[in-house]
């Protein structure tokens, strides 16, 4: 009797394709957002803009990239994981399950102290959160920071 179970070829590669897009679209973020912080901190930018939220989706990128690779291999060679492959993917699971939720506290008090150090403070008014989602400005004057709220009201 044949498994009626099985996912379609089409199915598994449609699930595929979304798991690397996932993964690739939040390592993106990661970068592009880290990107932009440090090059606008370390070239003196009036406005330094670090996004707490991207950092999250470092940790997300890992596991999604680990679940995309292990459902690959298993599909692939048609066989499941031994224990020792089950074991070092479990061990990665939790290190960047750990870490989607640390690294983001820890880029945040990393930044804090980069821009202190080089005379930027946090502009409140630019400044928002969302849940887990925090989006902090830093100005190197006061100024910067009216000009911003400024523009702000403008638009809306």
């Amino acid at each position: 009797m044949e498994n009626t179970h099985n996912a379609s070829t089409m199915t598994k590669f449609t699930s595929f394709l979304f798991f690397i897009f996932i993964t690739s679209a939040s390592l993106w973020w990661f970068i592009a957002s880290s990107y932009g912080t440090f090059n606008s901190l370390f070239y003196g930018d009036d406005v330094v803009y670090f996004s707490k939220g991207a950092m999250y989706s470092l940790g997300a990128a890992v596991v999604l990239l680990l679940l995309t690779l292990l459902g690959a291999y298993q599909n692939i060679k048609k066989i499941e994981l031994s224990k020792h492959q089950t074991t070092w993917a479990t061990r990665v699971f939790i290190l960047a399950t750990v870490a989607m939720f640390t690294f983001p506290i820890a880029a945040h008090i990393s930044v804090d102290k980069i821009t202190a150090k080089n005379g930027y403070f946090e502009c409140k008014e630019m400044s928002y959160q969302w849940l887990l989602y925090e989006k902090i400005v830093y100005v190197n004057s006061q100024a910067a920071c009216a000009n911003l709220a400024k523009s702000r009201i403008n638009k809306h």
